[in-house]
């Protein structure tokens, strides 16, 4: 029987909403960012879900905590799925990021940024965090887990076998849910649903 795994991205917080960067800068929900992670525990309410995972990250332990709140469980920390290390970027915006090549040649081959951490090294982390969560639940289970737009390109690219400059091309909408369905920790799984989101206008 088949293990499923529910990847919810967090809501946004206010430098999303400024279209920064954010990384691992630790920064609270915005009252949109709750609204969304409503609209994902809405979604997920029906779902017996045994475990809920999370980035210790408080956007994403906020929002775990909102999934949570129906399902009657605590939610679990693991730091590798926490957001990516990105050095001096942390805080720019998208617009200032673009200009500079290093950013560019980060999205093309993955390459270490100065202070932060490469491609391989970030896909290592999260895989191995989900992996260890199909292994340790019983086969059947349902698993949410709680991460950032990043990882969860990272894992479907990986899974999906995409080439290492195709998993930024991905959108993860926040509160959106992406699926995984795992026979073994062994093996690779099935993709059942990548950004799905409780309307087409949250998807565009």
């Amino acid at each position: 029987m088949a293990t499923r795994v529910f990847l919810i991205r967090h809501g946004v917080t206010t430098w999303h909403e400024d279209d920064r960067l954010v990384g691992q800068r630790d920064v609270p929900l915005s009252q949109a960012g709750v609204a969304q992670s409503e609209k994902a525990a809405a979604a997920l309410a029906e779902i017996s879900v045994a475990d809920v995972i999370a980035s210790p990250l408080q956007r994403a332990m906020q929002s775990a905590e909102i999934i949570t709140a129906s399902h009657g469980i605590q939610v679990a920390r693991d730091p590798r799925l926490t957001d990516f290390r990105v050095g001096e970027w942390s805080g720019m915006t998208f617009a200032e990021l673009e200009k500079r090549s290093d950013y560019q040649r980060f999205l093309d081959t993955g390459e270490a940024m100065d202070g932060g951490e490469g491609l391989d090294e970030i896909t290592e982390r999260a895989t191995a965090a989900i992996e260890q969560a199909v292994e340790d639940s019983p086969s059947g289970d349902d698993i949410a887990v709680v991460t950032h737009a990043g990882i969860i390109r990272v894992l479907l690219s990986s899974y999906l076998g995409a080439t290492s400059g195709k998993w930024h091309q991905l959108r993860v909408s926040p509160g959106s849910i992406s699926v995984l369905s795992f026979v073994s920790s062994a093996d690779s799984p099935r993709v059942l649903a990548i950004n799905h989101c409780s309307s087409l206008a949250e998807v565009l």
